[in-house]
């Protein structure tokens, strides 16, 4: 994978586990030493960082952690229209596939990396994430001229 170095990215990881945020952060900022990254230890720290007029790329949860997890975190930011645009990456040693599926279908989760997570993979698949999102208004614009055009056309005949 290509590395943007230009581009600037300014993650929020929250896990509950000092040791696990330390291994993520230094393993990222080894591979993009430009990455700016915001840590939290709680749902509770990571809201008051949002709502903080802070500006992400992407946010990097936990699953599972004891004051409330990456659930009550995703359905606070999914809830308010300007981090719709914001990458969710589940980062969990939760390996049920029922818990991993309706995380994405019903929450709205971006991504998803099994710990312990190499920090290649972590990496690559938070960039991965956040250009999808970059990508998909792009994606709809383009759908929805191309029925427009369609439709007029289609008026014509």
């Amino acid at each position: 994978m290509d590395i943007d170095y230009d581009k600037k990215l300014k993650i929020l990881l929250i896990d509950d586990i000092k040791v696990h945020r330390f291994l993520m952060i230094s393993g990222m900022s080894r591979i993009n030493p430009f990455l700016v990254m915001d840590e939290a230890s709680s749902v509770v720290e990571a809201i008051a960082k949002l709502s903080d007029n802070n500006q992400y790329n992407a946010v990097l949860c936990d699953w599972l952690m004891p004051d409330g997890g990456g659930e009550e975190l995703i359905a606070w930011m999914r809830m308010r229209p300007h981090f719709q645009h914001v990458p969710f990456i589940m980062v969990s040693g939760k390996t049920h596939s029922q818990d991993i599926i309706s995380a994405f279908i019903e929450l709205g989760v971006d991504a998803y990396v099994m710990k312990p997570a190499a920090p290649k993979k972590l990496y690559e698949t938070m960039v991965i994430a956040i250009r999808k999102k970059l990508l998909a208004p792009n994606i709809l614009a383009k759908k929805h001229d191309t029925h427009v055009i369609a439709r007029a056309s289609a008026n014509k005949i």
